[in-house]
């Protein structure tokens, strides 16, 4: 079940990259502004490595009390 918490973690963060990538590159957002596409699509990259780093640290965290 920890294994399916790890993947399910990463599979969110890579989705906020994602989501971030196509926000910027995609026509299907062209009527929003493209300054408020790009302020966005930082928040939500910078979301996505902070879900990453928060799961890295969990599971160094969880190694080093098996130890």
């Amino acid at each position: 079940m920890d294994k399916l918490n790890l993947y399910f973690a990463i599979l969110v963060s890579l989705g906020f990259f994602f989501l971030a990538t196509y926000l910027l590159v995609s026509d299907s957002f062209s009527d929003i502004p493209k300054e408020l596409r790009v302020v966005f699509s930082v928040f939500l990259y910078l979301y996505g490595a902070f879900r990453v780093l928060r799961v890295i640290t969990k599971r160094n965290r969880r190694d080093n009390e098996d130890d």
